[in-house]
């Protein structure tokens, strides 16, 4: 190792304090308790935990350009058996590397030069080149923390996180539009300040291409000519001469959306289920679209691609796919950002990018940044309220789904807005066969919210005549004859035993002993749903299942609870992973507290380590 003491360097002062966690905590100066291979605080938060390999830097010379190598874990099966001296000379080898296109591996080492060319940082499209893509989506997610999030001084009307104000709110006249906002929050998502120094040694090339068929992503192809089989209404017409020309690796993640993904993301799965017929033609119109320009179609794109890799990081416990899926997640938000400076405009492919990124932050189980999303789009919405497009069904459908999951998130939905989720009269029932609600309980659920925020204490009879307005609206599907309307009845019913039981917890006050039956009446609903729907697909929003379970105060009705989400945890959504944790933390809390003390899960759910969506 060179020399670094001359007149023209710096001698970096030794540290005197030691440190041995994982290199996440190191990185977020948190305390580490060290368990391995995984410690629990970033399990717990929903972190990428980076281990505790050695890594270690040096300058090939003085002031020179700096590399890193990194000693990586040894497979399983795999003795490398090197003596201290073959370990000296593989290391002689790697210090004498250089190059701009440094990057060798010799033995259980490699190295690699962690600063990159001007010419490879073009963002373009995002897609997954065989010549660069693959070593540079190692890059772990390491955006702001929840707290960093929660406690960020930028504050407006819809509760946006972003850590770097840019305005200033003393003036009316330099008050923000709503398009600032979301966009400067999407900045904020889009900026993970990934220190490149600290890469995984193993390329996603090598990791994807292990010998293990199950977990294998195939290997890229070329891209061939571009996609011209989109029409300009969306439709799409297959040609056998010429099928779509993306990475195999791609393709995977999009079969993955199209098979399991999309059927597993509403109640009943249907043919015109809108994650096939309207999602995914918008998004593969991006793939005609200059790759120099932000374009509102291949945030959807990249989006689809995040939400997939997400949920195969979940279901094969494999963190390859999960730095896929942070690669798309950043290329989703770069587009969105730029779309809303450029056209500054809300019109039905920017909702489906909205709700699209919110799909990936659901897969991916991450605290606190849904928010930006769900918040900001309220803005966006106001500002179109009168638009002739929202009346175009498919836009009514979309915007339904985003108002009911706006309410459901506990965020103050403005009344002109709520109007909205009546929609043209062929799209009143579309909630109740895709999330299992209707429009006249969310509708409930959002006075009811908005009371109990604004901490309004109402007369008895007020509570009485409120109470009577949700007995005298018990749920039923539109058309009994239809299939799948014995789910869906279960489904609205275990939503209405929930409101009931949320109704008398906020505002009557009743103790958790007095909804006990209430609770089991609405277990059951929810264990019939499941039944019903196993292995053939069907999700529910969540919410229903976690105020249930929340207020679950006997052991035998809590097991039925942890079997429910063990039982959900195979559709590949982290976020219903992430409730579960919630909801054991909310009874380890009451059970400390005693049982005296009436804990509710308001209380904590929007603390740094629980700001979590409810859907």
């Amino acid at each position: 190792m060179p020399d670094i003491s001359s007149d023209n360097t710096k001698v970096t002062q030794p540290r005197t304090k030691t440190f041995t966690g994982c290199w996440t905590c190191r990185d977020r100066r948190v305390k580490c308790d060290e368990e391995h291979p995984h410690c629990r605080r970033c399990r717990r938060n929903g972190w990428v935990c980076k281990g505790y390999d050695l890594r270690l830097g040096w300058s090939p010379i003085p002031g020179g350009r700096s590399y890193r190598r990194t000693l990586r874990s040894p497979a399983p099966n795999v003795g490398h058996g090197l003596s201290s001296a073959a370990v000296t000379a593989l290391l002689a080898e790697l210090d004498g590397c250089s190059g701009e296109s440094c990057a060798k591996q010799r033995g259980p080492f490699s190295v690699f030069s962690i600063f990159s060319s001007p010419k490879t940082q073009d963002i373009g499209s995002g897609l997954l080149k065989p010549e660069d893509a693959f070593p540079r989506q190692h890059a772990q997610d390491t955006h702001p923390t929840s707290s960093e999030l929660i406690n960020s001084p930028v504050g407006d009307r819809y509760g946006l996180l972003s850590p770097r104000p840019t305005w200033d709110r003393s003036s009316p006249a330099a008050a923000p539009s709503p398009f600032e906002i979301y966009q400067e929050s999407c900045t904020a998502l889009s900026e993970p300040n990934i220190r490149v120094d600290e890469i995984p040694i193993n390329t996603i090339v090598h990791a994807i291409h292990h010998e293990t068929p199950q977990n294998r992503i195939s290997e890229p192809s070329d891209y061939g000519r571009p996609v011209s089989n989109i029409h300009s209404d969306g439709t799409i017409l297959w040609d056998s001469m010429s099928p779509l020309t993306l990475p195999r690796a791609e393709i995977e993640l999009i079969h993955y959306w199209v098979v399991f993904l999309s059927g597993n993301m509403l109640l009943i799965d249907t043919p015109d289920n809108p994650c096939r017929t309207v999602f995914l033609p918008l998004a593969l119109k991006g793939l005609e679209a200059p790759s120099t320009e932000s374009n509102i179609h291949l945030s959807i794109f990249h989006a689809i691609c995040a939400s997939s890799a997400f949920s195969l990081s979940h279901l094969r416990h494999d963190s390859r796919y999960h730095s896929i899926a942070v690669h798309h997640d950043q290329l989703a938000l770069h587009h969105l950002r730029g779309s809303l400076q450029r056209d500054r405009c809300l019109d039905e492919p920017t909702l489906a990018a909205v709700l699209a990124c919110i799909t990936a932050e659901a897969m991916s189980g991450r605290r606190s940044r849904w928010r930006a999303h769900v918040a900001g789009c309220l803005g966006l919405l106001e500002n179109e309220v009168y638009g002739d497009w929202i009346q175009n069904p498919t836009a009514a459908r979309m915007i339904q789904s985003y108002l009911a999951l706006s309410s459901l998130c506990s965020l103050t939905v403005p009344k002109r807005l709520m109007t909205l989720l009546n929609g043209p009269s062929n799209s009143h029932h579309y909630l109740e066969q895709s999330h299992g609600v209707t429009t006249s309980l969310v509708q409930f659920l959002a006075r009811v919210t908005a009371l109990v925020e604004s901490k309004t204490q109402l007369p008895i009879d007020e509570l009485d005549r409120l109470e009577l307005q949700l007995y005298l609206n018990f749920p039923s599907p539109c058309n009994p004859d239809a299939p799948g309307s014995i789910v869906v009845q279960h489904a609205l019913t275990s939503f209405y035993y929930a409101i009931i039981v949320y109704f008398r917890r906020t505002l009557r006050g009743a103790r958790l002993s007095d909804v006990q039956d209430l609770v089991e009446k609405a277990i059951c609903e929810l264990e019939s749903v499941d039944a019903l729907t196993r292995e053939k697909g069907g999700h529910s929003y969540n919410w229903a299942g976690f105020v249930i379970a929340a207020d679950c105060e006997r052991p035998d009705l809590r097991d039925r609870m942890l079997t429910f989400f063990a039982g959900k945890s195979r559709r590949g959504i982290q976020n219903i992973n992430v409730l579960c944790e919630v909801v054991q933390a909310l009874w380890n809390r009451r059970a400390e507290a005693g049982s005296h003390v009436d804990i509710q899960w308001q209380d904590i759910a929007r603390e740094a380590d629980f700001d979590i969506m409810l859907v």
